[in-house]
């Protein structure tokens, strides 16, 4: 089917080693502010769940300093932190974490697919048929892409529910007032909840990628040029690349930080974090 899309675009060109899209593609935006939209409502159920907790820590705590307790207060957090994260998992049945995901990344297939038909009719005249990206290819990418946002998503809790449980831990040790601990503790929430929103606008822009990739070989288009958004959130490596031409089997080095290997990972997943 690929050959047969190239072969058709292949005289359209006559002649020219290059044409200019007819159309301008825009990221989808909205896609990233839905996914956000659901990274914040997951992040609500956790809070709403561990609110539920929190008097029952700060009694554990406060009779502990007063002697009313046999036992140690300090014995019970991780028995609370366990049980907070267990009615989580039970509450994240109802949301449906992994249902929410898989309809946003067939949204995503399918304005990818009717993008990319507008630029090819307009631009060469030629009508791809839409079963054309049915094929293992994109089941395999959707499939996947689902799969490890859902890890992603199952880390936050857990991730954000071992933070707090230190920062318990910490304050009981040195004596922090229960109104300080608390504070920390939202805190820690804040940071994780604005970690969520950056998993969903890396994690769509990666999807979006690799859909607009794997459409653009396909039809034989072996280079683009770079189009930055144009605004605050684009990167200062990403300013870099607006107007510059690229090959997709050579991409400009860390163009996608999320991906790189090695030591300097973490540092660079960092990094973006901050700038996000």
């Amino acid at each position: 089917m690929a050959q047969a899309v190239q072969a058709a675009a292949r005289p359209k060109f006559r002649g020219n080693k290059n044409l200019k899209s007819k159309v301008v593609t825009h990221y989808p935006a909205h896609l990233e502010r839905e996914y956000m939209r659901i990274t914040d409502a997951y992040m609500v159920l956790l809070n709403k769940t561990l609110a539920e907790y929190l008097p029952t820590i700060r009694k554990a705590i406060t009779d502990e300093r007063a002697g009313m307790r046999q036992d140690s207060a300090y014995d019970d957090f991780s028995d609370y932190f366990r049980e907070i994260l267990e009615e989580f998992e039970r509450r994240c049945v109802s949301f449906g974490i992994r249902h929410q995901l898989e309809r946003l990344a067939n949204l995503t297939r399918k304005l990818s697919i009717r993008a990319w038909k507008r630029v090819v009719h307009k631009t060469l005249g030629i009508n791809i048929l839409e079963d054309y990206y049915m094929g293992e290819f994109y089941r395999s990418a959707l499939t996947l892409w689902v799969q490890k946002n859902v890890d992603l998503m199952e880390t936050i809790p857990k991730n954000t529910l071992g933070r707090m449980k230190t920062i318990v831990e910490e304050g009981y040790r040195t004596g922090k007032a229960t109104s300080a601990i608390g504070k920390e503790i939202q805190e820690a929430y804040k940071i994780d909840k604005r970690r969520a929103r950056f998993i969903a606008r890396d994690q769509m822009a990666k999807l979006n990628g690799d859909l607009t990739q794997q459409q653009q070989k396909d039809a034989g288009v072996g280079e683009y040029v770079w189009s930055s958004s144009g605004d605050g959130r684009v990167r200062d490596c990403h300013k870099d690349f607006d107007g510059k031409k690229f090959k997709w089997s050579e991409p400009p080095e860390n163009w996608y930080d999320t991906e790189s290997k090695g030591p300097d990972r973490p540092k660079i997943r960092e990094k973006q974090f901050e700038e996000c």
